[in-house]
C-alpha cells in the first residue's frame, strides 16, 4: 500500500459512491462469508521491556489455550507489530462476553505479568474497547496481517463509516484476505484489522480495491493520513 498517487477530488467522491452502492447491493444478496456475530471488541497494544520480547511472545502464544476455553470470545488474535510492540484484538457478540473475557484468565495473566514484562503498560489507557463496524471471514491459516489506525476529519465520521461498510463488500472478492474487521475506537478514531495466510495474500490485498479506495479517499475523509499508518503485523496465534 506504499503508493501515494491520488486522483482528483471529483473522482474520489465518485469512487466512494460506487463502493457504497456496491456494499448495499452485496448486503442485500447476503454473499458474505462471515458466520460469526461480532459486534464489539477489544484492542490492546503493548510494548515489551528491553530483553523481554521473547517472554511477551511466549505469553501471548500461551494465551490461546486460555481463550479457547472462553465460549463467548468469538475471535482472538495475538500479533506482533515490530521487535518490541505486540497486540491483542478480540471480538464478542455482546457486552456480557467482553466483560467475561476482561475478568477471565487471559486478562488476569496479562495484568499479573505487565509490570515485569511490559513498558509503561496502563490498562485504563492501553486496553481499548471498540465497536465493530463490519467484518468478514474465510477459513485458513492466518499468519500475516495489517493494522491501520485512522482519524476522521471533523464532520466526516459518517463518511468514514460508510467507506468502511463499503470495504466489506470489496474484500469478499479477495480470496486471500481471510479475516477483515473495521472498527471504531472512539468518536474520531477508526481502524482496520485484517489477516492473511502469507505475504502473497497480504501483497494482493495491498494492491487491491480496498487499499486503492483507502488511499484515494484519505485526503477527503481522513485527518493527516499517511501510508505509514498501514502497519504490517505477524499473527502469533488466533482463535
Amino acid at each position: 500500500m506504499k503508493f501515494k498517487n491520488l486522483i482528483k477530488l471529483s473522482s474520489l467522491v465518485l469512487i466512494l459512491g460506487i463502493t457504497i452502492q456496491t456494499f448495499s447491493q452485496s448486503k442485500k444478496s447476503n454473499i458474505m462469508d462471515n458466520t460469526k456475530n461480532e459486534n464489539i471488541g477489544l484492542l490492546v497494544i503493548m510494548k515489551a521491556k528491553e530483553g523481554k520480547e521473547q517472554e511477551v511472545k511466549e505469553f501471548l502464544l500461551g494465551g490461546l489455550s486460555l481463550v479457547n476455553a472462553e465460549p463467548k470470545t468469538e475471535s482472538w488474535f495475538a500479533f506482533q507489530i515490530d521487535e518490541q510492540t505486540f497486540g491483542i484484538y478480540d471480538t464478542f457478540e455482546a457486552e456480557e462476553g467482553r466483560q467475561a473475557h476482561l475478568k477471565g484468565e487471559v486478562a488476569k495473566a496479562l495484568l499479573a505479568n505487565a509490570k515485569e514484562l511490559l513498558e509503561g503498560f496502563d490498562p485504563s489507557r492501553d486496553i481499548k474497547t471498540v465497536d465493530v463496524q463490519a467484518s468478514n471471514h474465510k477459513v485458513d491459516d492466518q499468519n500475516k496481517g495489517l493494522l491501520v489506525i485512522m482519524k476522521a476529519k471533523e464532520g466526516k465520521t459518517s463518511a468514514v463509516e460508510d467507506f468502511l461498510q463499503a470495504g466489506k463488500s470489496l474484500v469478499s472478492s479477495e480470496p486471500a484476505t481471510l479475516s477483515w474487521y473495521a472498527f471504531k475506537i472512539n468518536e474520531e478514531t477508526y481502524a482496520i484489522f485484517d489477516t492473511f495466510a502469507d505475504d502473497a495474500g497480504r501483497d494482493a490485498h495491498l494492491t487491491g480495491k480496498v487499499a486503492a479506495a483507502l488511499m484515494e479517499n484519505a485526503p477527503v475523509i481522513l485527518k493527516d493520513f499517511d501510508a505509514s499508518a498501514i502497519q504490517k503485523i505477524n499473527i502469533l496465534a488466533s482463535k
